[in-house]
């Protein structure tokens, strides 16, 4: 029997008229921004400034399965929020970004969230950032799921509170490395597929605050 097999170049986005307005692979390497209202933001920061936090520095896997501080790759601090209150408004904002027909990834849970902050001086040799790297995690136990999305949300405003601390994008693109900037200011949310390497530039003076957070499925079939 033969097999009349159409292999998919990419997700096509038409117009009402039918004409390609975007043509690239991109399920797995786009991602979608939007704003959150100032108001909430400084409602959030309010809420997160009155909590007792511990605080730590922020770790990276530095094999055998385990995680350590490296300052070179990676400096922040960090502190976990398990609000439930919290957790379910990140998540409102995962599934309005995941109703995008590109992704409509199965979602059911997120971790607690992450409250990072990246300090810089203009006198330190190694001030806050974090180097390239992706979030995919995929537990071993039964039943077995991965992270599917990942998020950044901005509580600080860039040239105010800081400079520096450009996060970028990175990918292959017909053999060539592509990396792209975002510019995130203060109440901007990023959402992307946790497979994305992307990096956090040095922050050369002030502190960046950000919520991170990952959203938890079924393995991808």
């Amino acid at each position: 029997m033969k097999m009349d097999i159409q292999v998919s170049r990419g997700t096509v986005h038409a117009d009402a008229e039918g004409n390609v307005i975007e043509f690239k692979n991109n399920q797995f390497s786009k991602f979608k921004k939007a704003s959150i209202p100032i108001e909430a933001i400084d409602s959030i920061n309010q809420y997160l400034n009155a909590q007792d936090l511990e605080w730590k520095p922020g770790v990276i896997n530095i094999g055998g399965g385990e995680q350590g501080v490296d300052i070179q790759s990676r400096k922040s601090d960090i502190a976990w929020i398990g609000d439930d209150q919290m957790k379910q408004y990140i998540m409102n904002q995962f599934e309005s970004a995941n109703a995008d027909p590109d992704w409509n990834f199965d979602l059911d849970a997120i971790e607690d969230i992450q409250y990072t902050k990246y300090y810089g001086k203009p006198d330190e040799q190694f001030n806050g950032h974090y180097d390239w790297h992706n979030d995919t995690v995929v537990s071993v136990e039964e039943p077995r799921r991965t992270r599917k999305l990942s998020m950044t949300l901005m509580l600080s405003e860039p040239e105010e509170e800081f400079e520096g601390g450009m996060f970028k994008f990175q990918c292959l693109v017909n053999g060539n490395i592509k990396q792209e900037f975002i510019p995130l200011k203060k109440g901007d949310i990023l959402v992307f597929p946790s497979n994305m390497s992307h990096c956090v530039d040095f922050v050369t003076n002030g502190c960046r605050s950000v919520l991170v957070a990952w959203a938890w499925g079924p393995l991808f079939k």
